[in-house]
């Protein structure tokens, strides 16, 4: 893991490097061809609501992809490496049903990490948007910015936004945290 960009209180904060972000849109009828999309990249099935799959290693062990269910009609695919993504991206490329849409170069990816990490996310979202449990992922609303949270382990999320929101976020991150840390009570 690289080192944190920055801290949010007790929460350290730090891109996810590199990482391709690939919308695999379907219509009805093209799901065999998802399926074998996201097959291509690593991961053996489609994710359901509210689901984050991935090849069954943690990141930086050899992790090819995540895959997030986004709607009934489409699914983010995390390639950890560009030829992950482009082996899905070829393997819809002749669907006449379902498509490809490469938008690495506009999502910011960051990982929150720290024990007090849904203390932090509560001032920031609503505490019902938050993923419980490991391989969720969900959309919420994170201050007033459209974001994908994936819990990755109990003091570990994931967040997706759009790379135009990056210097905000990093407000709001920073904001909240040292609020976080000055509500704390004082060690005895």
């Amino acid at each position: 893991m690289a080192a944190p960009e920055f801290d949010a209180g007790p929460v350290a904060v730090r891109r996810i490097e590199p990482l391709a972000v690939i919308a695999l849109r379907h219509l009805p009828g093209a799901g065999d061809a998802l399926a074998a999309a996201l097959r291509a990249a690593g991961v053996e099935d489609v994710p359901a609501p509210g689901q984050a799959l991935g090849n069954g290693q943690s990141q930086g062990q050899g992790i090819a992809a995540v895959a997030l269910w986004r709607s009934p009609s489409e699914v983010t695919l995390l390639g950890f490496e560009r030829a992950t993504a482009e082996a899905a991206m070829a393997a819809l490329a002749a669907d006449a049903l379902a498509c490809a849409v490469d938008q690495t170069d506009g999502t910011l990816a960051l990982e929150l990490h720290g024990s007090r990490l849904d203390d932090l996310l509560c001032r920031l979202v609503d505490s019902q948007a938050l993923p419980a449990a490991p391989g969720r992922a969900v959309r919420a609303r994170l201050v007033d910015i459209a974001v994908t949270l994936v819990r990755q382990q109990a003091d570990s999320v994931w967040l997706l936004a759009d790379r135009s929101h990056a210097h905000y976020l990093a407000s709001w991150l920073s904001h909240a945290g040292a609020a976080l840390e000055a509500a704390a009570p004082a060690p005895r």
